[in-house]
């Protein structure tokens, strides 16, 4: 029998449904491996233990949070609605954790609650459910979007290089890097098609992990500032070069897709700008960031509770970025910008397979994948014929905000890393870059594809990503062999 007679019904049987089969079938193993792993890495958190300092301050605000969430009306209504939301800070504890554990502490059982094992059991339960949920949504929606190995090499890049190392303690980095992600998506969905739903959408998100840990603000502030060029390049083209080119980004939605992102945010954590005015005296508390250490951030901030506390301190003593310049010379400035930014890098690209997947590994896997696509594309393969076969037409903007927003978030988590010590809040991202990775490669590949380019190439690409999958079943299935019970 010929091949080709073979072949096309071998293609069009997995097009079909057979695709969709195994990319499920993937999905569904990957999260029953994460779940595995949760609870075989992270016994100890259903266990009474000794929780460090950055636990205790999340503990402590959770007992406190748990006070609101008892509505009394019997004084009015608004105040009642407003003290419910998510609200409370020191000025370095964000409010959304502690206010979902907050829900699972038994109001009868005062504060010794919060280290009870049923506590620590229910808030176990809670990150992984809560992970596990997002991780197969994020499968089903790779699979439709990627190749299936793609996909599942997203997955369990994400999963388990991210959001399992990130569920260590009873810290918010797990909550954070989920919406951190979020965020990110919903700013490259935002520049390729600006609707204004999607404005709102990112205003809220990173509002959201805001009230989670600091902070999504520069993420929200690089796409503001790329989507004003791309409108000022509309501005251009629309003045002219009329009918110069397709294009399902929106010029007139911009400056009001602007102010429904800010209404969104501000809306959103206005309740904690409130609250840290009348208990800090500032309603944006960010004294922690400009200390040397994380010892001298606790101490400072342990002191510096009330109003009249912050107040009595000179404002030449108070931690601020105007302070901090005036005592602090350039080169010492870049110096921790520098030192920070390698720290975080060498953190999130670690190579250290005992520890968990080497994240930095398939990032450079997909690094050199990407490279090599650009060269065929631009060298080997035709010429694109008709807007099918050309990349996307936003896909300058969209690779401006990539490269921008890697940069200014490498550096501004880097700054605080000397400061927040603790936690696994550098690892946030990690999700955005090797989702951003694997985009570029898929819709390279897509490109390529149409331009019917010779077959070897599309073979070669298919193969080294279900290589990279065997790498990844090869670690999952040495790390889940039961361990020997001898020293």
């Amino acid at each position: 029998m010929p091949v080709k007679s073979v072949f096309l019904p071998l293609t069009r049987l997995w097009l079909n449904g057979g695709r969709g089969v195994v990319a499920l079938a993937l999905t569904v193993a990957l999260a029953w491996a994460y779940a595995q792993t949760f609870l075989r890495e992270f016994p100890s958190t259903v266990e009474i233990r000794q929780p460090h300092e950055m636990e205790l301050r999340h503990l402590a605000m959770t007992t406190e949070t748990r006070k609101d969430l008892a509505l009394d009306f019997s004084r009015g209504v608004s105040e009642p609605l407003n003290n419910w939301l998510p609200h409370r800070t020191d000025g370095v504890v964000r409010p959304l954790w502690p206010w979902l554990a907050a829900w699972l502490v038994d109001a009868s059982q005062g504060q010794s609650a919060v280290l009870s094992p049923r506590f620590a059991r229910q808030v176990h339960l809670l990150k992984l459910s809560f992970s596990l949920s997002v991780l197969v949504l994020l499968g089903l929606a790779c699979a439709r979007a990627f190749s299936v190995p793609a996909a599942a090499l997203t997955v369990f890049l994400v999963g388990f290089g991210v959001w399992l190392p990130s569920s260590r303690f009873f810290l918010p980095d797990l909550l954070f890097s989920v919406l951190f992600l979020l965020t990110w998506i919903t700013c490259i969905a935002a520049l390729k098609r600006n609707s204004l739903w999607l404005h709102g959408a990112i205003g809220f998100l990173a509002a959201l992990a805001n009230l989670t840990a600091p902070t999504a603000t520069p993420l929200m502030l690089v796409f503001v500032g790329v989507s004003t060029l791309r409108w000022m390049w509309g501005w251009i083209v629309g003045h002219f070069a009329p009918g110069g080119g397709t294009t399902l980004w929106v010029r007139r939605n911009h400056w009001l897709g602007l102010l429904l992102l800010g209404v969104c945010h501000v809306i959103t954590v206005g309740p904690m700008m409130s609250f840290a005015q009348q208990k800090l005296g500032d309603a944006t508390p960010f004294h922690w960031r400009w200390f040397e250490n994380s010892d001298e951030m606790r101490a400072w901030t342990r002191t510096h509770q009330t109003p009249d506390v912050l107040r009595a301190v000179p404002e030449e003593k108070v931690p601020s970025i105007e302070n901090y310049r005036a005592t602090h010379t350039t080169e010492e400035i870049r110096g921790r910008l520098k030192s920070g930014a390698f720290a975080l890098v060498k953190e999130v690209l670690g190579f250290d397979w005992s520890r968990g997947c080497s994240r930095g590994s398939f990032a450079a896997a997909f690094g050199g994948l990407l490279v090599l696509l650009v060269l065929v594309l631009l060298f080997m393969a035709p010429r694109a014929h008709h807007a099918g076969q050309a990349l996307h037409p936003e896909t300058a903007p969209i690779v401006l905000f990539t490269v921008l927003a890697l940069v200014v978030c490498t550096f501004d988590f880097g700054w605080d890393m000397p400061v927040l010590d603790s936690g696994s809040r550098p690892l946030a991202i990690y999700g955005p870059f090797i989702l951003s990775l694997v985009w570029a490669c898929e819709a390279l590949i897509h490109r390529v594809r149409r331009r019917q380019m010779r077959l070897p190439v599309l073979f070669l690409y298919e193969l080294t990503l279900w290589l990279l999958c065997a790498a990844a079943a090869w670690w999952l299935i040495a790390f889940l062999q039961p361990t020997s019970s001898t020293a």
